[in-house]
Parts: C-alpha cells; structure tokens; sequence
C-alpha cells in the first residue's frame, strides 16, 4: 500500500497538463470529438464530475491511450480521498476478519 502526504493529480488535471493546454484543444472541441455535451466533459475537467467507464472508453479513443489509463487517476484520487479525508468513516465499524500475512501467503 503506498502512503502518498499528495493527492494524485486528477482527471480533469491530467486532461488539461497533458493534454489540452499543450495540443491547443478546447474542451467543446473534444466533446465534440467523444460525442458528448461539452457540459460533461467540462464537469470532468474541472473535478465536479467522476470519470465513468464509457466516458474513459471515449477520452481513450479520442487521446490515442487505453480506458485504463483514465480509469487508474481515478481510481488512485477516490483510494486516497477514502483514505485521507470524509471518507474516513467509512471503515471505522469493520472488522478485520483476515490478516494481511494469510493474504500474502495464499499468493
């Protein structure tokens, strides 16, 4: 498990570092490409919004990388927020029912 102090760069940052901002793409433009509303788009862009799998199958063929790609910032920004911020609560009522070594012994 690694421990990162930083939240993970998002999708909507990743989009704009690498991606927008350096190829000159406005984001209607790559709506337009993905065929979806700008609307959508933009909430990624700008963090309002969570990545979806079709959506990630879309920036993916549109950007020339793979949904899994996409679906990995994701996924490392909501384990961090989990782990690191309101989320918190959400594994203070279970139980650990397996060790970590049993689990590292069966594989």
């Amino acid at each position: 498990m690694r421990n990162t102090k930083r939240r993970p760069a998002t999708v909507g940052e990743i989009l704009v570092s690498e991606f927008l901002a350096p190829l000159n793409i406005e984001i209607n433009m790559l709506a337009e490409a993905m065929g979806v509303h700008r609307n959508t788009l933009s909430r990624i862009v700008h963090d309002k919004g969570s990545l979806t799998v079709p959506m990630a199958i879309k920036l993916a063929a549109a950007l020339g990388n793979t949904a899994e790609f996409w679906l990995n910032i994701q996924h490392a920004v909501e384990l961090w927020d989990v782990r690191n911020h309101a989320y918190q609560a959400e594994s203070l009522n279970v139980k650990q029912i397996v060790k970590p070594s049993i689990i590292t012994a069966v594989h």
